[in-house]
């Protein structure tokens, strides 16, 4: 009898915590970017991130050095279906969850340094050519 009802605690936890809506969506990203509009010369300064639209909630443009780039989805991994769960400022190559206070390394490979997350942000792939940014999954 114990273990039955061990069976069934142990399937009711890991099912009780399988939300499959719980995830970071896939959508199509096929963003271009010239990086000689004024509107995006902050991002021409090495360390600097600016957010643009596309991507679940937005997407996230750190320069890196040289013509490098770092690219995530603001979505936070912190309950990502949660309306409110979007990076909304960034810092010194750290990017900030207002909605959880969840942080994330972005000058790095966007992983979580500050909990409740545990997981990275998204990342995206890039390509840079005459001063065109494209930004695609």
């Amino acid at each position: 009898m114990k273990k039955i009802l061990f069976i069934y605690f142990a399937y009711c936890f890991f099912t009780s915590c399988n939300n499959q809506e719980d995830f970071i969506q896939n959508i199509y990203v096929n963003e271009f970017i010239d990086l000689s509009l004024p509107q995006y010369s902050e991002i021409n300064i090495t360390g600097n991130a600016i957010f643009i639209e596309g991507g679940v909630e937005g997407i996230i443009v750190y320069r890196d050095v040289g013509e490098t780039f770092k690219i995530y989805d603001r979505n936070c991994s912190y309950e990502p279906s949660s309306i409110c769960a979007k990076i909304d400022s960034i810092s010194s190559g750290i990017a900030f969850c207002g909605c959880c206070s969840s942080a994330f390394l972005i000058n790095s490979s966007g992983e979580a340094i500050n909990a409740p997350a545990i997981l990275p942000l998204k990342e995206y792939q890039w390509s840079f050519s005459n001063n065109i940014l494209q930004i695609y999954n």
